[in-house]
């Protein structure tokens, strides 16, 4: 994994992202889920670059951004798209911890990285893997929301 810091990164807050795109990473490669790739090459193929900059975060088959403001605002409320935000896995939260807002970013781009990189050569993803948030990209969140990061929320 590469990872770019833009300037007013702290390195303790550049250490919690990598946290959960590891996790993020570890779980998405295991063999149950017949990527084309294992844990080590997918981490050695990944950009990333953390920034705080007020701007979206964002991902594409070469890596992931991450914007950090609102990680630094200590923002506690999940809002995902609208065709998935009432969705009991992968939708919106009105209350988490910030790093959990964060970790759910992260899931959010990383399955799009997913989606892009190896959905062409994935079987389960080859026909559906085109559009930004799709069947086959709700496909891979719903896997990192489920397994990586959802069973942190608090329980209601």
């Amino acid at each position: 994994m590469h990872v770019i810091t833009r300037s007013g990164i702290k390195a303790k807050d550049r250490d919690v992202a990598t946290k959960w795109i590891k996790r993020c990473l570890r779980e998405i490669t295991r063999r149950d889920y017949e990527l084309p790739v294992d844990y080590a090459t997918a981490r050695s193929q990944i950009l990333v670059t953390l920034k705080r900059a007020g701007h979206r975060s964002s991902a594409c088959a070469k890596g992931i951004t991450i914007d950090l403001s609102a990680w630094s605002n200590q923002a506690t409320a999940l809002l995902e798209y609208p065709a998935f935000a009432n969705d009991p896995v992968i939708g919106s939260h009105p209350q988490l911890s910030p790093e959990l807002v964060l970790a759910a970013t992260i899931a959010h781009e990383v399955s799009h990285f997913i989606q892009y990189r190896y959905g062409p050569d994935t079987r389960w993803l080859c026909k559906r893997y085109r559009k930004p948030h799709g069947e086959g990209f709700q496909d891979v969140y719903r896997i990192l929301r489920s397994r990586v990061i959802n069973p942190h929320f608090p329980t209601p």
